[in-house]
């Protein structure tokens, strides 16, 4: 199959990718000032005209705002626009201690059982071929030891309950938090004896569930499968140093 190759980022795009990791990871804290315009030419080794353009990227994103005599500085997070793909894909290299991946679970377990039951009583005949394909793709990365292929698989697995509850609001979620989401499944599919034994049974009583159209339980097996995830979260985090 042809992989479309995506286009290298423009300096503009480079100094925007550069400023947010460093506001996400704390590095530029929020409400304080950026360095001041001649420092970041010379940091970046970008024209007048493109600094200014990544920072009002920057701007249009929440992240920055500038006043008159003050100079530009980083805004408090609950400003940054959340699900915008870059701030996204900036917290999806955060550690397992970072605070967005329980703001993530909480959204989780919050939407995913509520999902699940809504697509055991919806779902279509290509929503059920997409998660069977997902869970088989699942099964065969977890038999030969392909974290990564079962990471991918479980993110079309999640992604595809979201799309056969039919709701034209969980749908675009499905798509809004995949960058962060994949963050968070590497961190708690790292093992993949656990996978094995232990994930894949817990997607298999969702997929089980959904297909017998017996909402109750597709709800209750995510939600616990999802008290399995966090757990797995929490134990990458005792292991991990904080940023």
């Amino acid at each position: 199959m042809f992989k479309v190759q995506p286009l290298p980022k423009t300096r503009a795009e480079q100094v925007v990718d550069a400023i947010g990791r460093d506001i996400v990871t704390g590095r530029l804290a929020p409400g304080a000032p950026l360095p001041g315009e001649e420092a970041l030419l010379a940091q970046y080794g970008v024209s007048r005209t493109v600094l200014r353009e990544a920072l009002q990227v920057l701007a249009a994103k929440g992240m920055v705002e500038s006043r008159q005599k003050r100079g530009t500085h980083v805004t408090l997070p609950e400003k940054w626009h959340q699900l915008d793909p870059a701030v996204l894909s900036w917290h999806s290299q955060l550690s397992a201690n970072a605070p967005v991946l329980l703001d993530l679970m909480e959204v989780r377990r919050i939407v995913e059982p509520a999902a699940a039951a809504l697509a055991a009583s919806r779902f279509s005949d290509e929503d059920k071929r997409r998660l069977a394909a997902a869970y088989d793709e699942m099964a065969k990365a977890a038999q030969s030891g392909d974290t990564e292929g079962f990471i991918a698989a479980d993110l079309e697995f999640h992604s595809a309950i979201l799309l056969a509850t039919h709701n034209r609001f969980l749908a675009p979620l499905a798509h809004a938090i995949r960058a962060t989401m994949l963050a968070s499944l590497h961190l708690t599919n790292s093992r993949a004896e656990e996978n094995l034994s232990i994930s894949l049974p817990l997607h298999r009583k969702v997929l089980d569930a959904i297909l017998e159209e017996n909402a109750d339980l597709a709800r209750n097996s995510m939600l616990e499968h999802l008290t399995d995830t966090e757990a797995r979260r929490q134990r990458s985090a005792r292991n991990q140093l904080p940023l």
